[in-house]
């Protein structure tokens, strides 16, 4: 019998036709060898000898249930093997290509084991310019993405996965003490533990740090400590505590007395409350000081944002968040052309059409309405929209031609698309024209999923007899079990 030995970890699941070379040395600590981190020429560095070692680490744990590597650690010197284990990071960090450099650094400024969302740290990286692309065509997320897949099979990020795809990651504790000694004072985080609110954090910040992390709201430590870093790029307030009201007072004080803020973003943390406090919170007009704000987070849950007409001046704005509970209060789309995501429950958002790089919609909800900038024609342009796209309130369409004007089909990023029809049948067009409807809402080619709901039109369209491509057609109402049966598609039946 020979042994096989294939490290998976370093394996990542990919989209058809994409690929990535890596030929820098790679390993799961612990598996490997300690003479592989040894900074002496070895003969045998990439010899069979070498796996003899990761062998024998796994049968140990395969017979006794443990980690075989910590009994093999005892018997080394641990300076040493932490030592040579920093400067195989050190050795492996050099050879980063200088923009995932940045990248990295970047994480630094959040603490030990911190468990990070994957796409809310690219959205950073990407507030921040540290993604740069080769072309016009070239996708800043896409980019971002390789940039994680070039890190994780170096232990430098800690990959959680779900449904194949990574979904949260933390920082290898080594890197991160490594990035402490190198990173300088540009990078700078606070981490004044929960007790003690009410007392100031007594520490000192550098003048002349860019990126900083506060632990917990405080607005008096804001005010003392943090409005005189006149150079500051990034402001991440992790969690504010619960019943602990925001002061406006404050957000104004930030927005008239850091010019310079890219990122600005309050109650980060996914794992604690988000803004409780008070229940209408208004972002100030002095908001249009931040000329280079490109990241704005107010993560509240069940509070109203009131939004000020100045944010149509933030032409950088790229992300708007303020959390899956809340609604906003309606604000205008002139001038925010690079606005990508708007994160909320709900929005009024008229004209929302003007919004060419968004790459999702608010709850990957539109609604048609017979009102002005809430028709169809909207989604004419909004063809970088990815993922989920949801399109209720089709009996307001009047016709195919209307429906042609969504341009569904050059919207290539979209995996899944639920099109819905209101059940009050004294709003509904005739089943003729609910048909031409759906005749002219033609998806991408590369759709994987179509959910019908509440539609009664008269026919399928030709279109959904012709494609091949999609793997599930979803059918929720109003079935024609005349029609379904001439489609010969893969339909799945509910309600």
């Amino acid at each position: 019998m020979v042994p096989k030995i294939a490290d998976f970890g370093l394996s990542r699941c990919f989209k058809e036709m994409q690929s990535r070379d890596l030929t820098r040395k790679g390993g799961t600590i612990g598996y490997t060898a300690p003479e592989f981190f040894d900074r002496t020429e070895i003969r045998y560095r990439h010899s069979y000898r070498l796996d003899i070692y990761s062998l024998g680490v796994i049968i140990i744990e395969i017979l006794t249930g443990k980690k075989g590597y910590h009994d093999v650690d005892k018997r080394l010197n641990p300076g040493m093997l932490k030592n040579d284990i920093m400067h195989a990071i050190w050795l492996s960090y050099q050879q980063l290509n200088p923009d995932i450099k940045r990248c990295v650094k970047y994480c630094s400024i959040f603490p030990k084991r911190s468990k990070l969302n994957k796409d809310e740290l690219v959205h950073l990286w990407i507030a921040q310019g540290f993604i740069k692309t080769n072309c016009a065509t070239e996708d800043m997320e896409d980019v971002a993405e390789g940039y994680v897949q070039e890190l994780v099979p170096c232990s430098f990020l800690q990959p959680e996965e779900d449904d194949y795809s990574i979904k949260y990651i933390t920082i290898l504790d080594l890197l991160h003490d490594l990035l402490d000694k190198i990173v300088g004072r540009g990078y700078f985080r606070i981490e004044n533990a929960r007790s003690q609110r009410g007392i100031v954090w007594k520490g000192d910040v550098p003048r002349d740090v860019r990126h900083l992390f506060v632990q917990n709201y405080d607005g008096e430590l804001i005010t003392k400590k943090i409005l005189a870093l006149e150079n500051l790029r990034t402001l991440i307030i992790y969690v504010v505590e619960k019943d602990t009201p925001v002061e406006e007072k404050v957000i104004e004080s930030i927005c008239n007395s850091l010019p310079k803020l890219r990122v600005l973003a309050v109650a980060f943390s996914r794992e604690h409350h988000p803004i409780t406090r008070p229940s209408k919170f208004s972002i100030p007009e002095s908001i249009s000081q931040l000329k280079h704000l490109c990241y704005l987070a107010f993560r509240t849950f069940k509070c109203t944002v009131i939004l000020p007409s100045a944010l149509a001046e933030l032409h950088h704005i790229q992300l708007l968040d303020f959390g899956h509970h809340s609604q906003t209060s309606e604000f205008t789309t002139d001038n925010l052309t690079n606005l990508r995501y708007i994160m909320c429950k709900s929005v009024k958002c008229p004209n929302i059409g003007r919004l060419i790089s968004l790459q999702a919609l608010p709850c990957n909800t539109f609604t048609v309405r017979n009102v002005q900038g809430y028709e169809i024609k909207q989604l004419r342009d909004l063809n970088d929209l990815r993922g989920n796209l949801v399109i209720n309130g089709l009996e307001n369409v009047k016709g195919k031609e209307e429906a042609l004007e969504a341009n569904l089909g050059a919207k290539e990023r979209i995996t899944e698309l639920m099109l819905e029809w209101d059940y009050d049948d004294d709003t509904r067009c005739s089943p003729e024209v609910e048909a031409e409807v759906l005749e002219g809402l033609c998806p991408p080619a590369k759709l994987e999923t179509l959910m019908i709901e509440g539609y009664k039109g008269s026919r399928y369209p030709e279109w959904m007899v012709a494609r091949r491509t999609c793997k599930i057609f979803t059918y929720i109402s109003g079935v024609n079990w005349d029609l379904v049966l001439n489609l010969r598609l893969s339909l799945i039946f509910v309600g």
